[in-house]
């Protein structure tokens, strides 16, 4: 298992180049230099501060920065208030639900979000901030570093941004800018297509990769290398997502990690749940999975009530306490992609022995090899959908099995009657852009270029 580690900084050459706007492993064993003034970061001490707070952003963007008494986006907190990426998306899709009494997280959960739906700006805001945060410091690393070439900070901040423009085009709608400060001014972004802001990702991910601090088998290079396949796999690059993980040893974990104290740093997912504020609801939908009744061992919880005293929901228990950390990327997910492009070339028989040797491990019943496309692509997304659950890869997977897969969004996401006050699902397949980006005027007036999934 790979967690942070102190590393050290790099050369400047060639990497301030593709970086155009620019990418830890665990936050609490990193050894944390003392404070630096705002005149001092053009300094070593200065870029490794940038490196830490560029894996607290990234990791409260993802994670959450969870206010249990408060409404997503209120600026009440360290970063944004936001859900974070995990939550937020596992309401869109059919992983959580809302038993609590926010209503803008009804919104979302009912496929129905708008752009002033409260928290997506917050979340917007969240990764743009860890990408920004995450370039910002592999090119301080690379200028003020003590030995550029072989500190693994530079291609581990890299792969992090890469990492927040996937999570920006799995959650969003088409039509994504990526705005800067230059000079003191804001430098407004053109609209990005979602294959646009993953061939961002890719090239955050191929800068990091050839960075001479790291090699195959590294931790970080395989944390760029699943990053890398996580972004070519939502461009429909099968083979070549396969062979961007092929090397990534079976120990590699990279995790955002929590404490109890102090609050910025608890997990969010675990207290979202622990409140009561976010749930699951069996088979969500009619399409939703059946994460309670299959009582998988992967995906367990408990009963209970929901925030609002009233809502009888089920909460899982996949993250116990406020310290337990999060994976980012791992060796699970490297043979779940490895898994797909054999499901792709059709070879169903090593498709289903490579997911049995994850089951293996785990305790759990071998699979039967599927007879079709149709039900081989069921049982690998749903294997995708157990290993992954509450990582923030389900409303990706989803969107992919429309976009790739050609299926109806109608048989995907859940549909029709809502669990509960009598309303009804939307067809939201992806976020709107928050209202906020109005304020671009490069942006046509609906906000996104398409809301296509």
């Amino acid at each position: 298992m790979h967690r942070i580690h102190r590393h050290s900084p790099i050369p400047a050459v060639a990497l301030m180049l593709l970086l155009a706007g620019a990418a830890g492993c665990g936050l609490l064993d990193t050894k944390t230099p003392n404070i630096v003034s705002a005149d001092d970061l053009d300094t070593p001490a200065g870029a490794a501060t940038k490196r830490l707070g560029a894996i607290s952003t990234f990791t409260l963007a993802k994670d959450g920065d969870f206010n249990p008494v408060a409404v997503p986006g209120n600026d009440d907190t360290f970063n944004d208030n936001s859900d974070g990426h995990i939550l937020t998306s596992g309401t869109l899709a059919d992983e959580f639900v809302n038993p609590g009494f926010i209503p803008s997280r009804t919104e979302i959960d009912l496929r129905l979000a708008q752009s002033t739906t409260a928290g997506l700006a917050a979340l917007f805001q969240s990764l743009h901030r860890a990408r920004n945060s995450a370039e910002d410091a592999a090119v301080s690393l690379a200028q003020f570093g003590t030995d550029p070439a072989t500190d693994t900070g530079i291609p581990e901040m890299l792969a992090l941004a890469g990492f927040s423009y996937i999570f920006l085009a799995e959650d969003f709608c088409s039509g994504i800018p990526v705005s800067r400060i230059v000079n003191d001014a804001i430098e407004y972004g053109v609209p990005l297509t979602t294959m646009q802001v993953f061939d961002t990702a890719v090239a955050r991910f191929n800068a990091a990769l050839a960075h001479p601090s790291i090699v195959a088998g590294d931790p970080i290079h395989s944390l760029a290398s699943v990053g890398l396949g996580r972004a070519l796999l939502n461009q429909g690059l099968f083979a070549e997502a396969a062979a961007a993980v092929a090397a990534v040893p079976a120990d590699f974990i990279y995790e955002t990690e929590h404490a109890t104290t102090p609050a910025a740093l608890h997990n969010g997912v675990y207290e979202a749940f622990s409140n009561g504020n976010f749930g699951v609801f069996d088979q969500e939908g009619t399409n939703g999975l059946p994460y309670v009744s299959a009582e998988d061992i992967r995906v367990t919880g408990d009963s209970g009530l929901g925030a609002d005293n009233n809502t009888e929901s089920w909460f899982p228990n996949k993250y116990p306490s406020f310290e337990a950390s999060i994976p980012t990327a791992d060796y699970l997910e490297a043979q779940l992609i490895i898994a797909e492009s054999e499901l792709q070339a059709l070879t169903f028989d090593a498709m289903t022995t490579r997911l049995n040797d994850l089951r293996a491990g785990a305790g759990l019943t071998p699979l039967a090899t599927p007879g079709d496309l149709v039900a081989a692509t069921d049982v690998l997304f749903a294997e995708r959908a157990f290993w992954l659950y509450a990582t923030g890869h389900r409303l990706g997977d989803m969107r992919r099995l429309i976009r790739q897969y050609g299926r109806d969004a109608e048989t995907v996401f859940p549909t029709g009657d809502y669990y509960k006050g009598g309303l009804t699902y939307g067809t939201d397949v992806n976020l709107p852009l928050p209202r906020r980006e109005s304020n671009n005027p490069n942006l046509p007036e609906s906000g996104c270029l398409d809301r296509n999934a």
